[in-house]
């Protein structure tokens, strides 16, 4: 077991020089924003598919899956990675190919150009509050593979894989963060597809996976009485229907996912690069969660669920293949991590810094990109550490995407008379509502995860008749933006 783990920790320090040598020489690329934040707009059908798969490959998708399912089944994975694929789908076929040919730098751009500053503010201030909260999470992910799999404390996971990270993502911006994802996504996938045979053989074979599981547990429908995840009745329900409606339509407008189809080459790589990804992540994308379901019939009884996987290469794999997955998990939360990192810099530089210095040069913002990743390592890292109240917080911010951009997001791309009165009246009508809903759904289950995501199927009708109400009612006053480009020139959808 000694020379399992000593082998595997040679591997990831050789990874890791590996990740600093690509930053180290993607640097050379970086002359300007569009370098630093969408990889001059440059990548290629393999480079951007690999950046999407990889980022959405996260350690919630294989590590959380997996402890989801192990307890829920299919269902508990509906959130991500199943609903989370369909967010790809809907993405490549009808949003990548527009946002490409608006050429912008960021999802805050858009809101700007068909809202105002307002909307853009808003935008900007809770990505910057969700990518924050993720990264933290994600160097929390670094510090339960490390301790696991190679005995390292807490603190030295969380400072390892945060410095080997922000070293690369410094140095390289959206060039080394593309060029690593694509390695990250290899190495990752080779890892899990590696682990199944070993797990189904562990389990008894494909003849006891098959006859011991109960069918119900790859089931993505409600349970009797509308049963999901522990709850029933309306209740359970309103969590099923608002666990597809957070990723599938939430995330359509995150920064992540815009940024990568605003840095393919053109907008056929845009498109069909979201479409493959959302395909390679609805199927390889369910390999650690159903590993998670066959887990059942090796681990009866495991303190931690989060941790079946890593204990289940631990003892299963020989010490190749366990240097491999291990090399691949942390590969995992680094191309998840890297994207986390760069957003909130590129946010602030490009969307709120310019309110303050309209004329600042590509040099300066470059420059000043870099030392706002430096100082965003260090704000997740805090979270990451001692504040997790804080890190909780910052979570609520992912669901506030959904309700602050993902209806002013669909309606400005698609509906001509889509203007800033409907929008800010959408925000306003679905923070309203979604404050005191939290409340009552916290009373009835004191589940407070249930109590923030449930709402969602309540709030977005009503918001999006509120958006269409409000923008017919003030069309002269607030005459509707066309979708204008990054020069001001309109575009054809």
């Amino acid at each position: 077991m000694e020379d399992k783990v000593t082998l595997a920790l040679i591997a990831v320090i050789v990874y890791s020089i590996g990740m600093l040598i690509i930053g180290w020489l993607s640097k050379e690329r970086i002359r300007n924003m569009a370098d630093y934040i969408v990889a001059g707009r440059r990548l290629g059908f393999w480079l951007a598919y690999g950046t999407i798969t990889a980022t959405w490959f996260c350690a919630g998708t294989v590590l959380g899956g997996a402890a989801m399912t192990y307890s829920f089944g299919v269902r508990g994975v509906i959130m991500d990675p199943i609903g989370a694929s369909v967010c790809l789908i809907l993405f490549s076929l009808f949003f990548a190919s527009i946002l490409r040919k608006l050429k912008y730098l960021t999802i805050a751009d858009f809101f700007r150009v068909k809202y105002g500053r307002t909307m853009e503010i808003v935008s900007s201030a809770i990505q910057v509050l969700a990518y924050i909260g993720w990264l933290g999470g994600l160097l929390v992910a670094y510090s339960a593979v490390f301790q696991v799999l190679l005995g390292l404390t807490f603190e030295q996971g969380v400072l390892l894989g945060t410095v080997v990270t922000v070293a690369y993502t410094f140095l390289g911006g959206m060039w080394s963060v593309t060029l690593t994802d694509f390695v990250q996504m290899i190495l990752l996938l080779a890892g899990l597809i590696i682990m199944v045979p070993y797990v189904i053989s562990a389990a008894g074979g494909w003849g006891a996976v098959t006859t011991q599981i109960p069918a119900d547990a790859y089931s993505i429908l409600p349970g009797e009485n509308f049963e999901y995840l522990g709850y029933v009745g309306m209740i359970g329900l309103a969590y099923y229907i608002a666990s597809w409606m957070n990723q599938a339509i939430g995330s359509l407008s995150c920064q992540d996912l815009v940024q990568r189809s605003l840095a393919a080459k053109d907008e056929k790589t845009a498109k069909y690069a979201s479409f493959a990804a959302g395909i390679t992540y609805a199927t390889l994308g369910m390999i650690g969660p159903l590993i998670g379901i066959w887990a059942r019939l090796i681990i009866t009884d495991i303190e931690d669920p989060n941790l079946v996987i890593p204990t289940l290469a631990l003892n299963l794999l020989p010490a190749p293949l366990f240097a491999l997955l291990t090399v691949g998990l942390i590969a995992l939360i680094m191309s998840s991590a890297d994207s986390s990192l760069i957003i909130p810099p590129s946010v602030i530089v490009n969307n709120l810094i310019p309110m303050i210095r309209p004329n600042m040069d590509d040099k300066t913002k470059v420059l000043l990109t870099r030392i706002l990743v430096l100082v965003t390592a260090f704000v997740s890292l805090a979270i990451a550490l001692w504040a997790a109240t804080i890190y909780f917080l910052t979570q609520i911010a992912w669901y506030l995407i959904l309700f602050v951009q993902a209806i002013p997001f669909i309606f400005g791309i698609y509906w001509r008379k889509a203007n800033r009165t409907g929008a800010i009246a959408s925000v306003i009508t679905n923070v309203a509502l979604w404050i005191p809903l939290i409340y009552y759904f916290y009373q009835q289950t004191e589940d407070i995860w249930l109590a923030i995501y449930a709402p969602g199927p309540f709030v977005i009708p009503i918001g999006a008749a509120v958006f269409v109400i409000a923008s017919l009612l003030t069309q002269k006053k607030d005459p509707p933006k066309p979708l204008l480009d990054i020069e001001g020139k309109p575009i054809e959808k």
